[in-house]
């Protein structure tokens, strides 16, 4: 596994999409507006799926402390707040503690907070939008390890399982579902191979058609 999700995300997020079109497929894109919060770094991993909704309550989230104290690590922590405004999923304690168990990164649907210290975090972040209202009493965890639904770029809505492969990088973040993680990384390390040496060809000057020709795509 580790083996594959090194090659995922040295290959990066454009060319594992366009291996999904080549299959046929449309490419499983999270929604554009998802943005790393600080210098943007390339991860890859297997999900660990978390998913809230807003809502009322007193005291603390005790869901929410106990599906992080359960990440293993090498995971990427993917957050569906199912359409929160103006609320934080989590902030630096909750982000350092992801970081403590080993999290690869972090992929909210949602907000979170305290981002100038997640600027300079050692776990990439990524999320819909930022805010300084904690989400305690306003949107609690409902369950972690299950079948969540976030925004898609090319779909309006993508279900992410556990487990399924998450790959992100300055292009965005995609989501490798696990019957196609063989085929798709096999296909990706033949496209990467190619593109690599398209690349220098065109840069030292080959004509872009007869690249086509050559690599069959651009």
């Amino acid at each position: 596994m580790e083996t594959d999700l090194e090659v995922l995300k040295s290959a990066g997020t454009a060319v594992v999409a366009d291996v999904f079109d080549a299959l046929g497929k449309t490419p499983p894109i999270l929604d554009t507006s998802l943005r790393p919060v600080g210098r943007a770094v390339a991860f890859a991993g297997p999900a660990y799926t978390i998913t809230g909704e807003s809502e009322r309550f007193q005291g603390g989230d005790r869901a929410k402390l106990e599906a992080i104290d359960r990440m293993p690590a090498g995971v990427v922590a993917v957050w569906a707040s199912q359409d929160a405004r103006g609320v934080c999923c989590f902030g630096d304690l909750l982000a350092g503690a992801m970081r403590a168990r080993g999290c690869a990164a972090a992929v909210v649907d949602g907000g979170v907070r305290d981002t100038a210290f997640l600027e300079e975090f050692a776990m990439p972040v990524v999320a819909r939008y930022r805010t300084p209202a904690q989400g305690v009493g306003r949107w609690r965890v409902t369950g972690a390890q299950i079948a969540v639904r976030v925004r898609g770029g090319l779909e309006e809505w993508i279900t992410v399982h556990p487990g399924e492969i998450v790959v992100g990088d300055a292009d965005g973040q995609i989501v490798i579902p696990q019957p196609l993680l063989e085929e798709v990384t096999a296909k990706v390390i033949e496209w990467s191979r190619a593109e690599t040496e398209a690349r220098a060809e065109i840069i030292a000057g080959l004509p872009l058609l007869k690249a086509l020709e050559k690599y069959g795509h651009l």
